[in-house]
């Protein structure tokens, strides 16, 4: 890391003393005799079709990352590997970085670099990530099939006390599996009373390397990265406007794929050769990554006029990865971002809504009316050292290709190209109210335009080979119907229906081959992908079921998805068996369709001295054909994560601020897969696995009298009886052992 990061760091260590000494002492509530309370699951509001983890959820889990965070809300999975930076998102069965949208603070999220990790933030910045399933949210269109992540990160009246104009806090914390060191500082001052709220946070972790439950380790697994968090909310009237800036840094040997598992050791050759150490980093790279978000969102909702409560918002964010491999790697890495790579993707959004409240007559609206501006730049560079001796030149690249028709190793890949996605929306919802009869009917419409970048390597830039970077515009409708009926003051309905669609990707348009394959050309001529989405179910909310202060609510939602002309690479049965295969095709296509159903339920009950929860998800899906033969038989969608089953008990002890808990995660094996019901051989699919169950203990306290109700502490066993287990989803890797994890809090 560089110096000057760790020195930010250190300044913050260092002034959270300082900054105590000018902190307002909280002020004491009224009745001394009443048993404070230890919250654990918070404050949870139901909605139709979402789930919800909360800050106090996120000091529990200590995850690594958000991920794992979401891991534990049914129809939601991790997916990849538990390397830093391989993990990625499953929701309802919809795998990929396109279908799961990721919102922080306003600004759109999503890394789609081959083998890589989606999202990279951090959890010790976070206060609620909010999982809104299917594709039912009209503020996110042209994607999201699978729903929308929307990640707040905290604010300064989250950690004010009552009567506090100023404060900081200290978190330290050590987890056992990768003997991870976690150090975290965070300074914030305002207040309700105050014209301004700020917060300034800032997080470093650092770790050897991940161990599995037999106690081998994953080499190059070891985590180091620095976060930080600044946020500003300035009040004037009813006026809010907030910048938020989160910034997230991290660098190390690790494998090209971070979604891998297990690196074949270096043979003995190798090491003679290169030294121990040399011949391992010949088979990684050395990686900087870098993640920004910026936003500036304001709000005015006067009081005194319901038909005025606009938001304006513009978010710039962008993600950045540098790799490069040792000089002694050798040549051949071509297909892998070559001996060098850089990659940015970076994100631009405008957006202008304006929610009014008014009745006609006996209904309620709410009627809301937005725009969009968002404009995606994916920039991908690599220098191949495979290409760039100009041993010889060629005039024509499409009979005997010379190193300078990859002008020398110094080109976009290929197999990610460059280019510029552009969307402009507008959307309208009205939800209509009758009494206890809510239809809310919503519209949107979206233009995409994607520009491609001509690659610098003449080879991938041949027209002959129906390489074609040009403008592809797609524009259309997406509509919406949400039905809520409250039954009874504890029992809702609902049911929502959906139709939206994706434009193709800058990857799926202008990703291309050498004129030497059958399918080398652009896929300009794609279909947009299309998807029809149903999901209904009830919501419970009881209060005093078995004391005057305990509650019980759940949700019950069924689901089913039909997405049609989605979009694949061409690859197996390349045409129509009984029709003339073209000379050349484009490297995507349009296949027939894929369904995905499933249930889900999801239950909380909280009492002053006790706490439970149960999650069940089960999941099924089935492909029109296959990706590799959209003529053959039906075969299983290969995202669909087994049924999982996370149950929650705990107990609290008011009077000494402490709260204890047993977490158990069921999943059961998944054997519906391609390979056990497809006569042809397959390379795309997941293996099939095992069943588990897994173990988990965990114990918050906060301190009450005197100088300790400042400090907090957090306990955390993860994998307690040192499960060795794998996946679904992790494509056949081995996830770690047992993991204690333990965090101090002081506050000053």
């Amino acid at each position: 890391m560089q110096n000057h990061k760790k020195k930010w760091l250190a300044a913050l260590l260092a002034a959270g003393p300082m900054m105590a000494q000018g902190a307002e002492p909280s002020v004491a509530t009224s009745n001394e005799e009443e048993l404070p309370t230890v919250e654990v699951r918070g404050v949870r509001t139901l909605q139709p079709g979402r789930s919800e983890i909360n800050s106090t959820e996120i000091e529990r889990l200590q995850a690594d990352n958000i991920q794992q965070l979401l891991d534990t809300l049914p129809g939601v999975d991790m997916a990849g590997s538990n390397r830093p930076g391989g993990q990625t998102l499953n929701i309802w069965g919809f795998g990929d970085v396109e279908d799961v949208k990721v919102v922080l603070d306003g600004a759109p999220k999503g890394f789609e670099k081959y083998r890589q990790g989606s999202i990279f933030i951090e959890p010790e910045l976070l206060k609620r990530v909010v999982v809104d399933k299917g594709p039912h949210n009209l503020r996110y269109g042209n994607g999201g099939f699978g729903g929308v992540v929307t990640v707040d990160t905290k604010d300064a009246s989250d950690l004010l006390r009552p009567g506090e104009s100023m404060g900081a806090l200290v978190r330290l914390g050590y987890h056992s599996n990768d003997n991870q060191a976690l150090g975290a500082v965070s300074m914030f001052a305002g207040g309700a009373d105050q014209p301004v709220d700020l917060l300034a946070s800032v997080t470093q972790r650092d770790s050897g390397n991940q161990h599995r439950a037999d106690g081998v380790a994953y080499p190059f697994s070891a985590t180091h990265s620095e976060s930080g968090l600044f946020k500003m909310t300035g009040k004037l009237g009813e006026h809010r406007l907030t910048l938020s800036a989160v910034v997230n840094r991290s660098d190390g040997w690790t494998p090209f794929d971070a979604k891998r598992g297990d690196i074949p050791a270096p043979t003995e050759a190798d090491i003679a050769k290169y030294g121990l150490d040399e011949a391992w980093r010949r088979k990684v790279v050395y990686r900087d990554q870098d993640d920004e978000t910026y936003s500036a969102t304001w709000r005015f909702a006067p009081a005194a006029n319901p038909l005025v409560n606009v938001t304006a918002r513009y978010a710039d964010s962008s993600s950045r990865q540098h790799d490069k491999r040792p000089d002694s790697a050798g040549k051949y890495f071509t297909a892998t971002m070559g001996n060098e790579s850089w990659t940015r993707y970076h994100d631009q959004l405008a957006e202008l809504s304006n929610e009014a409240a008014f009745d006609t007559g006996p209904v309620e609206h709410k009627l809301l009316v937005g725009s969009q501006w968002h404009r995606q730049q994916r920039d991908t560079w690599m220098n191949s050292r495979q290409y760039e001796t100009p041993v010889k030149k060629s005039s024509d690249c499409r009979k005997s290709p010379g190193n300078d028709c990859y002008n020398y190793g110094r080109m976009q890949p290929y197999y990610m190209p460059s280019g510029t996605q552009t969307t402009l929306s507008g959307y309208l919802q009205d939800a209509l109210s009758f009494g206890a009869l809510t239809v809310t009917p919503g519209v949107r419409y979206d233009k995409v335009t994607s520009t491609g970048v001509p690659n610098a390597a003449r080879l991938y830039n041949d027209p002959l080979a129906g390489h074609d970077y040009g403008e592809v515009v797609r524009s259309g409708w997406s509509s919406q119907l949400g039905l809520h009926w409250q039954a009874t003051q504890a029992l809702g309905l609902f049911a929502d229906y959906g139709e939206t669609w994706r434009a193709p990707l800058v990857d799926e348009l202008y990703e291309v081959q050498s004129w030497r394959t059958s399918a080398p050309m652009s896929s300009n001529a794609l279909l947009v992908e299309r998807i029809k989405g149903w999901r209904g179910g009830a919501m419970l909310n009881l209060h005093g079921l078995l004391s005057e202060r305990d509650t019980l609510s759940g949700t019950l939602t069924v689901f089913r998805n039909r997405v049609s002309d989605n979009i694949h690479k061409r690859f197996g049965v390349m045409a129509e068996p009984g029709t003339t295969q073209p000379k050349m095709q484009s490297f995507y296509r349009n296949l027939p369709g894929y369904t995905t159903e499933g249930a889900e339920l999801e239950t909380y009950y909280d009492a002053p001295r006790a706490f439970a929860s149960l999650a069940l998800s089960w999941m099924r899906g089935d492909h029109t054909g296959s990706v590799r033969n959209p003529w053959g038989p039906n075969v299983s969608v290969i995202d669909i994560a087994p049924p999982k089953a996370v149950a929650v008990l705990g107990v609290k002890f008011p009077e000494a601020g402490v709260a204890v808990g047993w977490q158990g995660k069921f999943v059961r094996r998944q054997d519906r897969v391609p390979q056990a019901v497809e006569k042809e051989a397959v390379n795309y699919a997941f293996p099939a696995s095992k069943g588990y169950g897994l173990h988990t203990l965990f114990a918050s306290w906060q301190g009450r009298q005197g100088w300790l109700k400042n400090t907090s502490a957090n306990l955390t066993v993860d994998n307690l009886f040192n499960r060795e287990y794998t996946a679904y989803l992790s494509e056949g890797l081995y996830s770690p052992g047992r993991n204690v994890k333990v965090s101090v809090t002081q506050r000053f």
